[in-house]
């Protein structure tokens, strides 16, 4: 084993990992909600298992250490370093990501490829000449500057200490720039940068309902809005603990919301609450359905969405009902759009009735067969992504396929015959419904009017679904209703809050769950609902554990 990965290992040895860990984010893709979006079975008056919903005093759960999120890692090296690449690829994430043995070695290559890259662009980004200055005072500048922004908070003795010893064998090793690589390879596999913690405070008694310390609420707050690193100033009002003080913290959110990067965090929630990362495995049997279109339609359902918090009265309805998407030159040539110029640009469709990003080209593409639409898929969305309704997987039998495609016989026809086996019925009668109403859009999200040579049929009747239940008689009616619907607007509530806590949520999240939903569905506010959650107890504060002895 080379020397400098021997000094490494020490390094990240000497730290340990304080705190539970967590499981890293949680999905909101899917949720075991009832209509409307009350989790853990809250109903809809406002009580959780019977019991009524009590929120005369704070309420929220224990913090415990998460992982950051691939696009979380990669956007810290970028505003670290100035580099910008993947470099957390093959990271996983999600629910059920842990730091196994692969996982660590993962992120020990990624390190020394961001450190050897730092290094190597150090003029760029370093606080200091080592010429100018001198080599030991840009050393500790160095130091200070990245490890304090790496890790959120300022540097203890007992944290510099091993930082400075690296960075020592480095330069002795071979010269300063050494030094520089081998300080950052070590720092970024260390816990403090790795993962989101709240260290308990001296003599802290488990059962307590706090505020989350100044430099923690301040790195949550910049990785949720910004999904990233806090810059100076936050990690400034965290330190100094201005962030307790109400209108400072609502300054700060505005602040953030104000500025580039908070696309960047409002794009990794829709990134994972539409599971974007799908695309990666979109294979179409349409002629020109290149990895080129793919590509560019998860980046146009990206964009589609968060373009939308550019304007500070963007609304759900807007989400759900706006006729405006954008697209690059290849998507326009494979829709047969006019060229729109470089890059990606605000393109329609005339008279095809789009309802935003519901029947995106993109949405319909992802939730759809190679050569078929995928009703089944397209309700699931609606059920679990819409409404927050559970729906159970199949029964463990074998399910019988569906009949071959063929002219004359519509997709609707043939999943209407395979779900006339009892087996299949009870379940499809609650997701196949809501996913006829977008027949309208093929596999590739074009829009059509025949299928297999029959008329398409969207009509059909939704039971069970809250505010949405009852007969429509084409598609477009049901997804004119969603935007308006409470009960979608309680569900987009509970995924952004699912989101923003990175848990699914417990008991002790329900009195946030509750005044987050009673703030968002009345106005639709899309930059407010952030901001609400932002201001929640669950966000802001947390359940003490104790000391570990």
């Amino acid at each position: 084993m080379e020397r400098s990965t021997v000094l490494v290992l020490a390094l990240v040895g000497a730290f340990g990992c304080t705190g539970q860990a967590g499981t890293g984010r949680a999905s909101t893709s899917t949720s075991g909600a009832t209509p409307g979006g009350l989790s853990g079975g809250q109903s809809a008056s406002g009580s959780t298992a019977g019991q009524p919903l009590v929120c005369t005093a704070a309420q929220a759960p224990a913090f415990h250490a998460r992982m950051l999120t691939p696009s979380q890692y990669n956007n810290a090296v970028h505003d670290l370093f100035a580099l910008t690449g993947n470099f957390a690829a093959g990271f996983g994430g999600g629910a059920d990501t842990q730091l196994d043995d692969l996982g660590a070695e993962q992120r020990a290559n990624a390190a020394a490829t961001v450190a050897q890259q730092a290094a190597q662009s150090f003029a760029t980004w370093a606080p200091c000449d080592p010429v100018k200055a001198g080599a030991a005072a840009c050393e500790q500048q160095v130091i200070d500057r990245i490890g304090t922004r790496a890790f959120r908070h300022s540097l203890s003795d007992p944290e510099r200490a091993p930082l400075v010893a690296v960075f020592d064998a480095g330069v002795k090793e071979k010269d300063f720039a050494t030094g520089v690589e081998w300080f950052i390879a070590g720092l970024l596999q260390l816990p403090d940068f790795l993962y989101q913690i709240a260290k308990p405070a001296p003599a802290e008694q488990p059962g307590q309902i706090q505020p989350l310390a100044g430099p923690d609420i301040a790195s949550r707050l910049s990785f949720f809005l910004w999904d990233s690193l806090p810059d100076d100033t936050l990690l400034a009002a965290g330190a100094a603990n201005q962030l307790a003080d109400s209108t400072r913290f609502q300054s700060e959110i505005d602040r953030l919301e104000g500025d580039p990067r908070f696309l960047n965090g409002v794009g990794s929630f829709y990134s994972d609450w539409l599971a974007l990362s799908g695309f990666a495995e979109v294979a179409h049997d349409d002629a020109g359905f290149t990895s080129a279109v793919a590509q560019g339609l998860q980046a146009s359902v990206l964009m589609t969405a968060t373009q939308l918090y550019n304007n500070p009265t963007a609304n759900l309805t807007d989400l759900f009902g706006g006729q405006t998407y954008y697209f690059n030159a290849a998507l326009r040539t494979f829709y047969g759009l006019p060229a729109g110029g470089a890059g990606f640009t605000p393109a329609t469709f005339p008279g095809e009735a789009r309802r935003g990003l519901l029947t995106h080209p993109g949405l319909m593409a992802l939730l759809a067969r190679p050569s078929e639409t995928n009703p089944i898929a397209r309700g699931l969305f609606v059920r679990r992504g819409l409404l927050c309704q559970e729906v159970p997987p199949p029964p463990n039998t074998n399910i019988p396929a569906l009949p071959p495609i063929q002219q004359g016989l519509s997709t609707r026809d043939r999943l209407e015959q395979h779900t006339t086996n009892p087996t299949c019925k009870s379940c499809h009668n609650l997701i196949d419904p809501p996913g006829y109403a977008f027949e309208n859009w093929d596999q590739v999200g074009r829009f059509r009017t025949m299928d297999s040579g029959k008329p398409v049929d969207t009509s059909a009747t939704m039971t069970n679904a809250g505010d949405l239940t009852g007969t429509f008689p084409q598609g477009d009616a049901f997804l004119q209703r969603v935007g308006g619907s409470a009960d979608v607007h309680r569900c987009f509530a509970e995924k952004y809050l699912v989101f923003a806590l990175e848990h699914v949520l417990s008991t002790d999240d329900q009195c946030s769950l509750k005044q987050v939903q009673d703030h968002f569905v009345p106005s639709g506010d899309l930059r407010g609902l952030v901001t609400a959650i932002a201001s929640s107890d669950s966000f802001r504060m947390r359940l003490t554990e104790g000391v570990a002895p």
